[in-house]
């Protein structure tokens, strides 16, 4: 389906561009692989956690590959975040460490590298075949472990639902959309805005009934929220402020 973006794009095509589409489908194939593989020794709570370290991730790379420090705005909108999906997501057990916990220290390590590759390579003229030397990479990564955990389509209409719903807004959708607007913010403030998931995760849950009402949880999410507003609107007040 990727591919239907790619009208007028052939001209873009080289060795370089399918280089870097490559290298993001790894980085994405490792990110949920890595957590799925995770869930198998670890807690969901903590795994929720340990994959939105990568707000602490990112920068880090960042200044590693250019030197440029992040806003004052951005570390402190990264702090609060943690802080918030700590009591969101409430990851008790954290004294002693099990594989399962660092294979999710490494997914969020690989979402990093993914979200700063995006912010790096995606233009306008590239981010269709991006995405499709991306998803085609994926899928050549993903196929042996369906023959692996010896996977079959089922006939019920409820399964096709449902992978309707992951191909089309949950993978082609959200990948198009992040290709196309993430690069006009900086990687440490995509990945802020990234930690805003286990929130709406946790609204859907509640509405859909799937979970009860924690305060502990609210106060989580309102603090996340928090963070992620300094973080995009804090370096503009404070110029509006000095004006």
């Amino acid at each position: 389906m990727f591919a239907l973006f790619l009208r007028g794009a052939g001209r873009y095509w080289n060795r370089q561009l399918l280089l870097r589409g490559f290298i993001l489908g790894v980085f994405f194939f490792a990110g949920f692989g890595l957590q799925t593989l995770g869930l198998q020794w670890t807690t969901t709570s903590r795994s929720a956690f340990l994959t939105e370290s990568l707000v602490l991730f990112i920068p880090l790379i960042s200044f590693v590959m250019s030197r440029k420090l992040p806003s004052l705005f951005t570390v402190a909108g990264a702090i609060l975040v943690m802080a918030g999906l700590y009591l969101l997501t409430s990851p008790a057990g954290f004294i002693h460490w099990n594989r399962g916990d660092w294979l999710t220290l490494v997914c969020a390590l690989a979402f990093s590298l993914y979200i700063i590759g995006v912010d790096l390579w995606s233009t306008p003229d590239t981010r269709g075949l991006l995405s499709t030397v991306q998803a085609f990479t994926v899928a050549v990564l993903a196929l042996p472990m369906v023959w692996y955990e010896g996977a079959v389509l089922s006939p019920h209409a409820d399964f096709f639902l449902a992978m309707l719903y992951l191909i089309l807004p949950g993978t082609l959708i959200v990948v198009m959309l992040q290709m196309r607007f993430q690069p006009q913010s900086t990687p440490s403030r995509a990945g802020v805005i990234f930690a805003l998931e286990p929130v709406f995760a946790m609204l859907y849950a509640i509405m859909l009934s799937m979970e009860d009402v924690s305060y502990r949880a609210i106060g989580g999410a309102v603090v996340v929220t928090l963070g992620v507003v300094i973080s995009e609107t804090g370096q503009k007040a404070l110029r509006s402020i000095s004006a």
